[in-house]
């Protein structure tokens, strides 16, 4: 017994030189003292730049027409509803180009103008979205004989031809409040062609000549890097997601997977702090609140919505929304709350929002 203490004694010696010798080593202090300002540094951001709950936050919706047809729903019938049964009167709508100039230099603004026509008779405020890079995959809505152009200054001539013409055809709407030019312009996701930022900015040079209300760009909440976006415009629109599936690789194989966002509700306003972009002056333009899956939502199973966007999920994340310090909150997701209730007989997504936008 005794040679067996006096082995273990000697071997707790070795052992607490060898710590002594470990910590004596600069390398071994560095990387102690990187690690303690790794787990500090959140806490003290969060303590000195978190986010004051808001308790006067205004409610809107983006609304797509081309994305509520691709669902199954009339979407001018969609798109009243909208208005009258869920009482929207924040919205951000869409100019679809493919749609516009089907032939080159002829223009159908018909679609959309009606959308304002409806929003006018009812005092509501848009957002209107325009550019060749807008809201609903896949992002990019440019016409095929754009596309096939071989040359770039024609591709960004008739680009400009077609800002010039939208901001002229739909200025005189008074429920058009603010201009979005592109969406995300920056963030690599869809099926696009880059947009090179001199083309951006003469972009927003155009419209800025044409019309004086304010312009907003919107970057991605979670990837992107805010400011370059927010220093063109005079509002800077982000997204806000938190459960998603993504297929990394485009093969649909084990490379896709479900996926939620590691931020806190304060990590956005830390971050609109860090990127010197003012709050006030951030729109969550795309609040999550309908399921990311593989297919598109109307025909995802119950399931693959539930793993992105159930119940408890839905408010979960109004409340996150909340607490994020962000004023104006867009809704992303109204066209599947109207198809569950109207074709799966799931009222209570569109139930729950109604009740939100009809708070007095």
């Amino acid at each position: 017994m005794f040679h067996r203490q006096t082995a273990l004694k000697k071997q707790a010696s070795k052992a607490w030189e060898y710590i002594r010798k470990l910590f004596g080593l600069n390398l071994t202090r560095i990387v102690l003292l990187a690690l303690v300002v790794i787990i500090a540094l959140p806490l003290v951001l969060f303590y000195f730049l978190k986010p004051e709950q808001r308790n006067d936050n205004k409610y809107g919706v983006t609304f797509s027409s081309k994305y509520a047809y691709q669902i199954g729903l009339d979407w001018k019938d969609a798109y009243i509803k909208v208005l009258d049964d869920l009482g929207a009167r924040n919205l951000r709508l869409i100019a679809y180009w493919d749609e516009i100039e089907v032939t080159p230099e002829i223009y159908n603004y018909k679609d959309i103008k009606w959308q304002l026509e409806q929003a006018d008779k009812r005092n509501a405020n848009v957002i209107l979205a325009i550019g060749r890079k807008v809201p609903r995959y896949p992002e990019c809505f440019e016409p095929s004989w754009w596309k096939a152009m071989s040359s770039e200054d024609e591709r960004d001539k008739e680009l400009f031809e077609y800002i010039i013409r939208t901001v002229m055809e739909l200025q005189s709407y008074n429920s058009v409040k603010m201009w979005q030019v592109e969406n995300e312009p920056f963030f690599p996701f869809g099926e696009c062609l880059t947009i090179k930022k001199s083309t951006l900015e003469h972009e927003v040079e155009l419209v800025r000549a044409l019309d004086e209300r304010p312009i907003l760009i919107q970057d991605s909440g979670e990837g992107g890097f805010w400011f370059p976006s927010y220093q063109m415009a005079d509002y800077l629109g982000i997204s806000m997601y938190r459960k998603i599936w993504y297929d990394f690789w485009g093969t649909l194989t084990k490379s896709a997977f479900y996926f939620q966002y590691p931020l806190s509700h304060w990590s956005y306003a830390v971050r609109a702090h860090m990127t010197g972009v003012p709050i006030e002056r951030i729109i969550v333009t795309e609040l999550q609140a309908e399921p990311w899956g593989p297919r598109i939502n109307s025909r995802l199973t119950s399931e693959e919505k539930n793993q992105t966007m159930s119940v408890t999920d839905f408010l979960s994340t109004i409340t996150y929304a909340q607490k994020s310090g962000f004023r104006d909150l867009y809704f992303w997701g109204v066209e599947w709350w109207l198809w569950e209730k109207e074709q799966n007989g799931m009222p209570t997504y569109w139930d729950m929002a109604k009740a939100i936008f009809n708070q007095k």
